[in-house]
């Protein structure tokens, strides 16, 4: 996955021709948390739970195997490769 600041359109952002879209559980377990991340476009594909990371809007995820760090705010998400 791409790092940077992609514009956020509702609970939908870009990032070169793939659409990612925030989406909710109906029922949130211990292991799962209410949000997750899906990709629609090209395919749809299922991305990741987001864990929350402390303050409101940051979320910890794993795609391909390399953890991630996503800040969501109201126009706009912030996507890093998290370091340890």
């Amino acid at each position: 996955m791409n790092t940077g600041k992609y514009a956020l359109n509702g609970n939908q952002f870009d990032i070169g021709g793939c659409r990612y879209v925030f989406k909710k559980r109906k029922k949130a377990t211990v292991n799962k948390p209410p949000e997750y991340l899906i990709q629609l476009t090209p395919k749809f594909r299922y991305v990741s739970s987001l864990f929350p990371a402390g303050e409101e809007g940051l979320y910890v995820f794993d795609f391909n195997s390399q953890k991630y760090i996503l800040k969501k705010n109201q126009n706009e998400v912030e996507i890093d490769k998290e370091t340890i």
